[in-house]
């Protein structure tokens, strides 16, 4: 197979499938999650949250409450720091997989395994038992309502709002590591802007231990690794420790025993000057029959694992774009506009939740074959529709959603 453009067209479906990107999936919130290696949970209000975004692109018929029910209710999806030290949701079975895999990825100068390590005395260790003892047998509660129950505000007060560092009670480090090693879970978020997280030790919800532990460390870095190859249909070691945070010279030796292994191939080919991998379960997709090109529309988050590496996605589909996170009054908040296998542009887009109107900023499409395209009307239909959206405004006109 020479490098052509139909064989990016074939690449780009696998990529997709992969991805649960190329039709809607009818599987399970868990299921889904762990097909794509997570939902990097995101604060950001601008419109519903990266990771209801994320589903609402995968699966068929997505509410938010399906994630909230799913990850605080039931909890077969929970959160934990993961990638890049990154809050993430991952399914309940996989937790301990992920928690080990990334405990000693570097970033911001520390990492969890170190943090943990340097943080471990016996004051703090004491600390932590009277904490878990005073919390066992309640129900979630937040930070300020845990101080508040152990009497403690005016430290917390002082140690975090005012940075009083004679107020670091070895209590508070000790609360710090039990979310750290998954002792307490987030078993809800409050309304409100950036939905303050609701704890409760695991206990509390009748788990002893997590499935899958003790795993060894480097096992469940190739267990990973191998994951998130079959998750993003084709990528290399670079990719990969984009998304991750495992520095490449670390993958290098990962990918090799893979190979080894026949778990992943490399492509017979180069793309561009790079050899690329794809996982054993994919290579049918090489030589399957070219399936006609969907035209769905899908409205893809800047925060969506797709489009976080910029230079792989300039690789596979010609495209990138850019956005400011938190930098400055009314930033650009892009959703990619993904039509079939092609990314043809994006829009600006900003919900007002007071008001319940969608406002599209502004629409960029880079591809003048779909300036007109109804589809991507539609899709902002459907978007409103899940925001709950009254009204659309665009471009200074606007319209009853109704």
């Amino acid at each position: 197979m020479s490098n052509t453009v139909d064989d990016k067209s074939v690449i780009r479906n696998i990529i997709l499938e992969s991805q649960h990107l190329r039709n809607k999936s009818s599987e399970s919130i868990e299921n889904i999650v762990s097909d794509i290696c997570g939902l990097q949970y995101d604060p950001n209000p601008t419109i519903h949250l990266n990771q209801y975004m994320m589903l609402w692109n995968r699966k068929k018929d997505f509410t938010v409450e399906q994630l909230d029910i799913a990850a605080y209710k039931e909890f077969k999806v929970i959160e934990t720091f993961a990638f890049k030290r990154n809050m993430f949701f991952v399914p309940y079975d996989e937790y301990a997989l992920y928690r080990t895999a990334t405990k000693g990825i570097v970033r911001w100068g520390d990492s969890d395994e170190s943090w943990l390590r340097i943080t471990n005395n016996p004051q703090i260790q004491s600390a932590e038992g009277k904490l878990k003892e005073s919390l066992t047998g309640l129900q979630g509660m937040t930070a300020k309502q845990i101080w508040e129950h152990l009497n403690l505000s005016y430290e917390w007060h002082k140690y975090r709002r005012e940075h009083d560092s004679n107020f670091e009670l070895p209590i508070f480090r000790a609360f710090y590591r039990l979310v750290r090693r998954g002792e307490l879970v987030t078993c809800g978020r409050n309304p409100g802007t950036f939905r303050e997280p609701v704890y409760i030790l695991k206990e509390n919800l009748g788990i002893t231990d997590w499935p899958d532990k003790p795993i060894d460390e480097k096992q469940a870095i190739i267990c990973m690794v191998e994951k998130l190859i079959a998750s993003l249909g084709v990528t290399d070691p670079v990719h990969i420790s984009h998304i991750s945070g495992i520095a490449t010279i670390d993958l290098l030796p990962v990918f090799q025993e893979l190979v080894l292994e026949k778990k992943i191939l490399q492509l017979p080919y180069k793309i561009g000057r790079k050899n690329y991998y794809i996982h054993s379960s994919k290579t049918h997709f090489l030589h399957s029959e070219q399936t006609e090109d969907s035209d769905e529309v899908r409205l893809i988050s800047p925060m969506d694992t797709i489009v976080r590496d910029k230079n792989w996605l300039e690789t596979f589909f010609d495209y990138s774009f850019s956005f400011e996170y938190f930098k400055k009054k009314g930033m650009k908040w892009p959703l990619s506009i993904l039509v079939g296998n092609q990314f043809i542009g994006y829009i600006d887009c900003k919900m007002e939740w007071k008001t319940k109107k969608l406002i599209i900023k502004e629409k960029n499409i880079f591809n003048s074959a779909f300036n007109n395209y109804k589809g991507i009307d539609s899709a902002i239909q459907e978007l409103a529709s899940f925001h709950e959206a009254k009204e659309i405004i665009e471009k200074g006109e606007s319209y009853n959603h109704f």
